[in-house]
């Protein structure tokens, strides 16, 4: 049997952006998503959790966009002078290396984000990250240790090695798996769960039917994870990046909502063979 989860990244991010995952979960073969517990779409998106209990919801942990849930005055290395998250990978990086973000402060701003979430009710499924941080060692410890705390056993983890037709995203993927395979003994010992592959860094933003359907029939055995971000291009998606900061996969997400729509790719669950899952289906 082979174990598929199809995850939408930034749920709770807005309204159009909640409605294209919420109807990609029910028009389509979309299994789960993951939440952003500091987003305007927020309150909304839980509503519609509760309303689609069989779409399986994450958190996605987010030190990049928009403002924190913590106390600013204790998170400050987090922060640009405006008081929001840095948006830049390469910044935040920069203050974990050089020993400016410590561990305290991530993890008071993540345990902020998961206790959010559980306090509007939802038992998340497991937990994922904004720009794949989490992968990054000195964070993914922190995770696996709140991941422990509370009692969510399941995170993904970044096994992504090939080629696309973007040789960037490609780079990145392999980069993000190598990560992770430094923390891999860790996760283990913690007694985390991960789905044996993922795929979705290559085409990120870029997604189609056609690349759904040639992941999905991959002649492997096991779990594993699509990643997509499907949402509607409506105005205030753009307008709030403002708050976020640009965005480069807003403009590719009605094409990814599109291809998890697309009645080619539910139709290949109809075989027996494979299961359409969230990973609350991983054992």
């Amino acid at each position: 049997m082979r174990r598929i989860i199809i995850n939408a990244d930034d749920f709770g991010l807005c309204s159009c952006v909640n409605e294209g995952i919420v109807r990609a979960h029910r028009e389509g073969a979309l299994s789960s998503a993951t939440i952003m517990a500091n987003m305007p779409g927020f309150a909304e998106a839980v509503a519609l959790a509760r309303d689609n209990p069989d779409l399986g919801v994450g958190i996605h942990l987010n030190l990049l966009r928009g403002l924190p849930l913590s106390d600013p005055a204790k998170i400050t290395p987090l922060l640009g002078p405006d008081g929001r998250f840095l948006v830049s990978p390469r910044k935040l990086l920069g203050r974990i290396v050089s020993g400016k973000t410590g561990r305290e402060v991530l993890e008071r701003e993540l345990r902020a984000q998961i206790e959010k979430v559980l306090w509007a009710g939802i038992v998340p499924s497991h937990l994922d990250s904004e720009k794949h941080m989490h992968a990054f060692p000195p964070v993914f410890r922190v995770v696996i240790d709140l991941a422990v705390e509370y009692g969510i056993k399941k995170v993904r983890f970044i096994r992504e090695f090939g080629l696309s037709r973007h040789a960037s995203q490609s780079a990145k993927a392999v980069f993000l798996s190598l990560c992770c395979a430094r923390v891999s003994s860790r996760i283990r010992a913690a007694g985390l769960v991960i789905a044996d592959r993922f795929y979705g860094i290559s085409n990120s933003g870029r997604m189609t039917a056609a690349d759904l359907r040639r992941l999905i029939e991959r002649p492997e055995e096991g779990s594993v994870e699509i990643m997509v971000h499907p949402g509607l291009a409506r105005p205030e998606l753009f307008a709030l990046e403002a708050l976020t900061g640009p965005y480069y996969i807003n403009r590719f997400r009605e094409g990814e909502w599109r291809a998890v729509t697309d009645p080619s790719v539910r139709a290949l669950f109809g075989d027996p063979g494979r299961r359409l899952i969230s990973y609350r289906g991983l054992p």
